[in-house]
């Protein structure tokens, strides 16, 4: 019986995985696997997803929030890619142990999320300090999964969906293709139930809580809110990753789905402009934008070479660019006295975006700091 991607006009990547090859094989497969040039286009779209983030967390001015809106593929996307190439990972790597696999996540995710934390703690106490007045941060135990500033949530949740992807791949997958069928229902049904079940009330989606414009505390519930709208993209993210990767072979996408990605992430990114933030369409826009991201473009020239480097540094992009922004926020309010406007946003946006690019580019020249970038 053909493979379901075969019916449906994928077309296939030859890949030997660990039912099928010997251990020459083996050795064979991880040379053609080192030699695959890179895909330059998810870096490319990498660096876009990225600076739309910097973008959302510098409009604070009426006039560009609800356009803000037509942003919100970055989270998806980022989880897209990651648990796809992971995915991959497991499949090119066999012999390697779930607990050395476990440890080599946490290592690239959770130690960072953790320097972050405490770089992040130290620039927010100063603030309050020094301009706010405010009483320093309160230390509890949820800061070790919730994060001590508004966009660290996403590391420990694209975690706990990597071991998750690892676990099930080293259960049952590894034993067992055919399983991969029945847990793709499983995960798309679990993405539309997170996506239309009521997010609980009792949970706030500000970052801080503010009584007669006093601060009075950080909200605990803040991660789990945005964490809760990034469960349907994450869910579909393991379904994709395990139609396309965990089968007899490893499917390609042509460029008439790549095109039908495009379409449906302008098409949902519109929707949520009009409407607001929707987690169908927002999960959406991560499918469309990697679907768009893995078709074979063949795009080159000396620009699209350097938007592509600036690209492997869009996670580092993303864990930094708080810190510039809200550096260059407090100086505009406190040294030039500008209220907030769509000039001033724009503005906080370019300086924060370089100044994220230049902050990362030299952490990912340190040998030793380099891990910070993610």
């Amino acid at each position: 019986m053909p493979d379901i991607g075969s019916l449906i006009g994928l077309p296939v990547r030859p890949f030997l995985g660990p039912a099928s090859a010997g251990a020459g094989d083996q050795v064979e497969l991880r040379t053609q696997v080192a030699a695959l040039p890179r895909n330059e286009t998810i870096d490319v779209i990498r660096l876009f997803a990225a600076a739309s983030v910097v973008f959302v967390h510098a409009s604070k001015s009426a006039g560009l929030v609800s356009f803000c809106h037509s942003l919100r593929f970055a989270v998806p996307f980022f989880l897209f890619a990651s648990l796809y190439y992971q995915s991959l990972s497991l499949r090119r790597n066999p012999d390697r142990s779930l607990g050395g696999y476990i440890w080599a996540r946490v290592k690239r995710l959770y130690f960072p999320f953790l320097a972050w934390s405490l770089i992040y703690l130290v620039a927010r106490n100063f603030k309050r300090i020094t301009m706010l007045n405010a009483d320093t941060i309160k230390l509890r135990p949820a800061l070790l999964w919730t994060g001590t500033e508004y966009h660290l949530y996403f590391l420990p949740l694209l975690l706990v969906f990597s071991v998750l992807l690892v676990v099930i791949h080293w259960v049952l997958l590894r034993r067992d293709r055919r399983w991969r069928w029945p847990l793709i229902v499983l995960a798309v049904g679990a993405g539309f139930l997170f996506a239309l079940a009521p997010i609980p009330s009792s949970w706030d989606e500000r970052f801080v809580l503010v009584l007669d414009g006093r601060i009075l505390s950080d909200n605990p519930t803040y991660a789990f809110m945005w964490g809760w709208r990034a469960l349907p993209a994450a869910f579909w993210a393991m379904a994709f990753a395990w139609l396309m990767t965990a089968g007899p072979v490893v499917y390609s996408i042509p460029i008439s789905m790549g095109l039908a990605g495009i379409a449906l992430t302008i098409f949902c990114s519109v929707q949520q402009a009009m409407h607001g933030i929707m987690l169908i369409p927002r999960a959406l826009t991560g499918l469309g934008s990697f679907m768009a991201a893995l078709a074979p473009w063949n795009w080159s020239g000396p620009t699209f070479a350097i938007l592509a480097r600036w690209g492997r540094y869009g996670y580092g992009i993303y864990l930094c660019h708080v810190l510039v922004v809200e550096a260059v926020r407090a100086l505009a309010a406190r040294l030039l006295h500008l209220e907030t406007s769509v000039p001033l946003d724009l503005g906080i946006f370019i300086l924060g975006f370089l100044g994220s690019v230049m902050l990362v580019s030299i952490i990912g020249k340190s040998p030793r700091l380099a891990w910070l970038n993610g």
